[in-house]
């Protein structure tokens, strides 16, 4: 087979090396095939199959075999690094290898039909998982949105699958990985993609229209979708409306956002949990006078109902944000300790439960954190933030090798609630406190309500309020 990606003497020399290795792990009349799919971060493949006589054999299907010899002869053809001919291929490719005894490795970049072919099996399988057994699955559509989100690619998706006497509808869709090579093989010029599998068939159409690819100019611009599903993606929408135009109420949102990294061991998951797209977020607003960095999701919807069966809450009820003197440049503050800062007290108000009664009944509260305590690598960008000595001096915050915040502190700016669609929210500040408040018989009392009083005191005396610096050292 011709392969354009295949054709240097390096590749060349690879195929033949590899070829020849793992001619002595196939059996005669048997067509092994195996598919993987190539991103920034490596490659995912699903296992080993083989036709024998045309009948399927994996890790589920043994035909006259007994299940341990399929499974074993299968397992060490999955141990032979076959997939180091990938380094030949573009990323966001889908490869599909083909083996026979006596033959050269056979590697074919996945054409966008033969993907579309991908999605429909892989979308018909997994439903079928879920499917009652008095159901049958008749067809499936998916309308899905490609939104740049930093350095990656976010998907927006309805997809709704019509059954016997139901339908079912869903926020996300099966194959990300072959969806995201449609993409990237159009170059990222697709925005909308719709596909419906029916009658073992699929058909896709687009906006633009890539007609060259079987990709039909789109007709669709909503799905069906099942009443529940509608009502929590309606109030889903609403609440970001809401919230948005708070954020302009303030001042100017600057254009870029700030995409989270998060799924690290330990962290929590904001309200709307997605694996096709980005909602952990923060956007900088620039006010009259001075510069706001809040988070921008912690009040979402829930996505699934066992966390809010009723539709009664936007999220944990809060976020949180710090409020810098003038005019921070986005440049500047996206790199700043303030959003891995600001990071860590979500995961921490996320892990309390109930966090918004704990501040109604508090108003204000203290908080430590060690260094340790702040991951730096908080951004989608895949760098750190900067560290905490760029922001405080370790002499005037540092105690027990710890520092503290106070959450709460009024703002002149910033109005301590806002009222969303399912319920009124908390908009907390956070503000360093310098260690002479750092004792046993101040802050880190039972009861510290006096302290907090003296040093909220403090602030509004000096003018300052809940606003921070840039940084607190003195150049």
């Amino acid at each position: 087979m011709k392969n354009e990606y295949l054709v240097s003497e390096e590749a060349k020399e690879m195929l033949a090396e590899l070829s020849e290795k793992m001619d002595e792990l196939l059996v005669e009349g048997r067509t092994y095939h195996s598919e993987v799919n190539i991103d920034e971060h490596g490659s995912s493949r699903d296992g080993i199959y083989f036709y024998e006589n045309g009948v399927l054999h994996d890790f589920n299907n043994f035909g006259k075999y007994a299940k341990e010899e399929i499974r074993e002869h299968i397992e060490s053809i999955n141990r032979f690094n076959f997939i180091k001919l990938l380094t030949f291929f573009p990323v966001y490719s889908k490869i599909k290898f083909t083996f026979k005894k006596g033959e050269l490795i056979q590697a074919e970049k996945f054409s966008i039909p033969m993907l579309l072919e991908s999605v429909k099996s892989k979308v018909i399988k997994r439903l079928m998982l879920f499917v009652d057994n008095d159901q049958v699955l008749h067809k499936a559509e998916v309308l899905l949105h490609f939104k740049k989100e930093g350095n990656e690619i976010g998907m927006f998706v309805d997809s709704t699958y019509y059954y016997d006497n139901k339908i079912s509808s869903y926020d996300d869709t099966a194959n990300k990985e072959d969806i995201l090579s449609i993409y990237h093989q159009l170059d990222g010029k697709i925005e909308t993609l719709y596909f419906i599998c029916e009658n073992d068939t699929i058909q896709a159409q687009s906006y633009p229209a890539f007609e060259e690819h079987g990709l039909q100019l789109l007709t669709v611009s909503q799905i069906e979708s099942d009443p529940e599903y509608k009502k929590r993606k309606e109030a889903s929408e609403e609440c970001k409306k809401l919230r948005n135009d708070f954020f302009n109420s303030l001042g100017k949102p600057d254009e870029h956002i700030i995409y989270l990294s998060l799924g690290g061991l330990g962290d929590h998951s904001w309200p709307e949990d997605s694996t096709l797209h980005n909602s952990c977020k923060m956007r900088v607003i620039y006010t009259p006078e001075s510069t706001v960095l809040m988070t921008d999701g912690l009040s979402d919807i829930y996505r699934y109902s066992d966390d809010d069966e009723h539709l009664e809450h936007n999220g944990i009820g809060a976020e949180f944000y710090m409020e810098f003197h003038s005019t921070v440049p986005y440049e500047i503050i996206h790199k700043h300790f303030a959003v891995a800062l600001i990071n860590s007290v979500s995961q921490m108000a996320i892990g309390h439960g109930d966090f918004k009664s704990l501040m109604e009944n508090l108003r204000v509260t203290f908080v430590e954190f060690s260094e340790e305590n702040i991951e730096l690598w908080v951004t989608s960008e895949n760098n750190p933030n900067q560290d905490l000595s760029s922001f405080l001096v370790s002499e005037d915050f540092i105690e027990d090798e710890s520092f503290g915040v106070l959450l709460g502190i009024e703002s002149k700016t910033v109005h301590q609630k806002l009222q969303l669609n399912l319920e009124e929210i908390l908009l907390i500040s956070i503000k360093p406190v310098v260690k002479k408040w750092l004792s046993k018989d101040q802050l880190r009392s039972d009861n510290n309500e006096e302290a907090k009083q003296h040093i909220i005191k403090e602030f509004k005396d000096s003018g300052s309020w809940n606003l921070v610096p840039l940084t607190y050292h003195s150049k």
